[in-house]
């Protein structure tokens, strides 16, 4: 074999390796990166989360502020909620439960359970949304044809 002839088996086996060295390399690398954005999206937390009272609210144009007696509070997991009273010297007595969704700015409650009797067992009720820091406020109107605007306050 001719010294040409070595030096180019010699330089194509090394470029051979080099390139299953860089293709490894970038195999490795999408790994790490999709087991990243893996993590980071179940590590990512729902905004809703948490336990939220409420703060008042707007129902057919008038104004209503929460009430000094007691608190009303909705707790938040993945995709369902529990709602509680709470009132100084009686028992924390939940009022309601369900799901919940959240779809660009909508947010979608299913009712499951009411303490009182009630329509909208099984039906979901559309509400538009909106953030702000600790903040949430839900519009809608409800199946009986009031028009809301309810204030949470995040607690939890």
């Amino acid at each position: 074999m001719s010294k040409f002839e070595r030096f180019w088996y010699e330089f194509y086996a090394l470029s051979q390796h080099s390139i299953l060295f860089l293709m490894k390399k970038l195999l490795i690398s999408k790994s790490i990166f999709g087991i990243f954005i893996i993590f980071l999206v179940a590590c990512s937390s729902n905004p809703m989360k948490g336990t939220w009272q409420y703060d008042g609210g707007i129902y057919n144009d008038k104004q209503q502020n929460a009430s000094a007696d007691f608190k009303m509070n909705r707790t938040y997991s993945a995709d369902k909620y529990e709602a509680f009273i709470l009132e100084e010297g009686v028992k924390t007595e939940k009022y309601a439960s369900g799901r919940y969704e959240m779809k660009g700015d909508s947010f979608l409650v299913t009712s499951e359970y009411s303490l009182q009797p009630s329509q909208t067992i099984g039906k979901t009720i559309g509400y538009k949304y909106k953030l702000e820091k600790n903040r949430l406020t839900l519009n809608g109107i409800l199946p009986n044809g009031m028009k809301v605007e309810e204030y949470w306050k995040k607690i939890k």
